[in-house]
C-alpha cells in the first residue's frame, strides 16, 4: 500500500491535458524534457499513472536509471499480469524509492523480443500507456541497438493502442535518439519542455508548514528562495521538511543547510578547477541568462572578462561542445542552453556574487 505524500504538489491539469491529447489522437508519443531533479518521475508516478488508470489505460512504468531493472523482462511481466484485475500497474514493483526513481521487480521471466510483447499488449481491450523514464540512458548503452530498434518497431506498428511518454534530462542523448536521421526514433516523439513549478508550489508548501507548526512563514521570501534554487522542487521541499522537523530553524538557516548539502561544496570546486577560463565564463553567462553565446556582443563581453583581444566563435563552439559532453551544459527543446544541475547553477551565481 502506498502512503499518501502530504508534501507532494499535484499537477493534475498537465496530466489531464497530456492524456486528452493521447485519447484524441493528437499524438501517440511524447517526450518530457527537463534537467535533473525537476520532478519528472514524481509527475509520472503521482499524477499521470493514477489518472490514466482511471481513464481506462493499463499503465507500465520503467526507469532506465535503474541498472538492475531489466526493461525487457519488466515489460514481459507486465504483459503477463495485465489481465489480472487484482493487480494494477504497481503489481510487478516490489519497492519504489522516496525519490521515485528506483524500482525493483518481484520476479524475472524469460526474455522475448520487445516488439512481440508490445503486439500482445495491443491485442488487449484496454489501451496501454508506457511511462519510460530517463530514456537517454537507453541511448547511452553500447549494446542497446536491438532493444531500441525493437521498441520503435512495436510502438510504430501499434500506435493506436500503445501510447508512450518518455522523459529525459540530457538533450545530447535525446538528440541522438530523436533528431538523428539515422536513429530508429528519428522524429518519432513530440518533444515538450516539462514546465517548472511557480509561486503556487511555494505557497502550497508555506501553507503546509504553517498548518503543521502554527508558525508564520513569509510566502514571498519562500518564493524568492525557490527562484534562487532555480525552481527545483526537491530542494524547496527538503527545506520545508527540515523546518517542520525543527521549527526553531529560520528560512535563511534551512536554506544555507540545503545549499551545503545539495552539492555546493568541494565537488563543484573540483569541477571548476578542471575548467578553462573560457569554460567558466560561458557557464557564468548561461547561468546569468545569456541566450546568444555566439553574438558579437557576447564575444566582446567574454574578451573583456578574459582580458584578451578577441574570442573566436570556433573557441566558443569547442568549449560548449566540451561542456555539453561533460553534461555541465544542456539544451531545452528550443535549443536554448542551460546549466544541467540546478544546484551547480546556484553555486556558480553565488561564487560570482562573492567574488565581486
Amino acid at each position: 500500500m502506498l502512503i499518501r505524500d502530504p508534501l507532494y504538489f499535484h499537477r493534475t491539469t498537465l496530466a489531464e491535458t497530456l492524456l486528452a491529447n493521447f485519447k484524441s489522437g493528437i499524438f501517440h508519443a511524447l517526450t518530457l524534457f527537463a534537467p535533473r531533479r525537476m520532478g519528472k518521475t514524481q509527475f509520472l508516478l503521482n499524477d499521470v499513472a493514477p489518472l490514466a488508470e482511471m481513464q481506462g489505460f493499463s499503465v507500465f512504468y520503467h526507469s532506465f536509471m535503474d541498472s538492475d531493472n531489466d526493461f525487457r523482462a519488466s515489460l514481459q511481466l507486465f504483459s503477463e499480469n495485465k489481465n489480472n484485475k487484482v493487480k494494477g500497474w504497481f503489481s510487478q514493483i516490489k519497492g519504489i524509492s522516496i525519490a521515485g526513481s528506483g524500482v525493483e521487480l518481484d520476479k524475472q521471466t524469460a526474455a522475448e523480443p520487445i516488439s512481440q510483447i508490445i503486439a500482445r499488449l495491443a491485442d488487449e481491450k484496454k489501451p496501454t500507456l508506457l511511462l519510460l523514464d530517463e530514456i537517454q540512458e537507453l541511448a547511452r548503452g553500447v549494446n542497446n541497438s536491438n532493444v531500441v530498434g525493437s521498441l520503435r518497431t512495436g510502438l510504430d506498428l501499434y500506435r493506436d493502442k500503445i501510447k508512450v511518454i518518455f522523459t529525459g534530462s540530457s538533450t545530447n542523448d535525446l538528440r541522438v535518439m530523436f533528431n538523428n536521421g539515422k536513429a530508429p526514433f528519428f522524429h518519432f516523439s513530440h518533444q515538450i519542455d516539462f514546465p517548472p513549478l511557480g509561486r503556487d508550489f511555494s505557497d502550497f508548501l508555506a501553507d503546509i508548514y504553517q498548518q503543521r507548526t502554527e508558525a508564520f512563514i513569509d510566502k514571498t521570501a519562500l518564493y524568492q528562495t525557490f527562484l534562487r534554487l532555480n525552481q527545483t522542487p526537491m530542494y524547496l521541499r527538503q527545506i520545508i521538511e527540515r523546518m517542520i522537523i525543527n521549527p526553531a530553524l529560520t528560512l535563511e538557516q534551512a536554506t544555507e543547510i540545503q545549499l551545503t548539502q545539495s552539492g555546493t561544496g568541494a565537488d563543484y570546486h573540483k569541477v571548476w578547477q578542471e575548467l578553462t577560463a573560457l569554460d567558466k565564463q560561458l557557464l557564468l553567462a548561461v547561468a546569468q541568462g545569456e541566450t546568444a553565446l555566439y553574438s558579437e556582443r557576447n564575444r566582446h563581453e567574454l574578451a573583456s572578462r578574459l582580458g584578451v583581444a578577441e574570442v573566436k566563435t570556433s573557441s566558443i563552439q569547442g568549449s560548449v561542445r566540451k561542456l555539453e559532453n561533460r553534461e555541465l551544459l544542456t539544451r531545452d527543446t528550443k535549443n536554448k542552453q542551460s546549466i544541467n544541475e540546478s544546484a551547480f547553477k546556484t553555486w556558480i551565481l553565488d561564487q560570482s556574487v562573492s567574488q565581486n
